[in-house]
C-alpha cells in the first residue's frame, strides 16, 4: 500500500519537475552567442524595471515603450506562473482526495497538507490582488522633470 502511494507521489513530482528541467537544458545551449547575449540582455532589462520602476520614468521615450512592453510581458509571465501553481495545487488536492478515499489511512494526512497549501496560496493571491488594486488607486507618478523645458525667463534671471 505505502509503496503504491510513494510511487504515485514520485510520478507526480517527476511530472511537475521534469518539463522545466528539460526546457532549461535546451535553452542553455543556444545556437549562437549573439542570440544568447540578446536573450540575457532582455532578461536583465526586464528584471531591472521590476526592481527599480524609476528607470521606466527616467528613460527616453523610445526606451520607455520597450521597457513598458517588457514589464507587461513579465506581468503576464507572473500571472501565468500563478495560474499554473494554483492549478497544480488544486490538482494535487483533488488527486490526494481520491487517493485518500481509495486507500484511506495516512493518505488523509497528505490530503490535509495539500488542502492547507491550496488554501494558503489562495489567501496569498487575494492579498496580492488587493495590494495591486490599492497601489493603482493610491500611487500617481509625477511627470519627469526632463520632459518639460524650463521657462526662458528663469534662465535669463539666473544668468545675471
Amino acid at each position: 500500500m505505502t509503496l503504491l502511494v510513494l510511487f504515485i507521489l514520485a510520478v507526480i513530482w517527476a511530472a511537475v519537475l521534469l518539463p522545466p528541467y528539460l526546457q532549461n537544458r535546451s535553452e542553455s545551449r543556444p545556437a549562437d552567442s549573439i542570440s544568447s547575449f540578446q536573450r540575457q540582455l532582455s532578461v536583465l532589462e526586464r528584471r531591472s524595471v521590476i526592481v527599480n520602476p524609476a528607470l521606466q520614468r527616467s528613460a527616453p521615450a523610445g526606451h520607455r515603450q520597450a521597457v513598458s512592453a517588457a514589464l507587461r510581458l513579465s506581468r503576464n509571465e507572473a500571472k501565468k506562473r500563478r495560474r499554473d501553481v494554483l492549478f497544480t495545487l488544486a490538482g494535487a488536492a483533488g488527486l490526494t482526495f481520491l487517493m485518500a478515499l481509495m486507500l484511506g489511512g495516512s493518505v488523509w494526512g497528505l490530503q490535509l497538507i495539500c488542502d492547507v497549501l491550496l488554501a494558503a496560496y489562495v489567501v496569498l493571491l487575494a492579498q496580492t490582488q488587493q495590494r495591486v488594486v490599492e497601489r493603482d488607486d493610491k500611487v500617481r507618478y509625477l511627470p519627469s522633470r526632463t520632459a518639460r523645458p524650463e521657462p526662458a525667463f528663469l534662465l535669463r534671471r539666473s544668468g545675471s
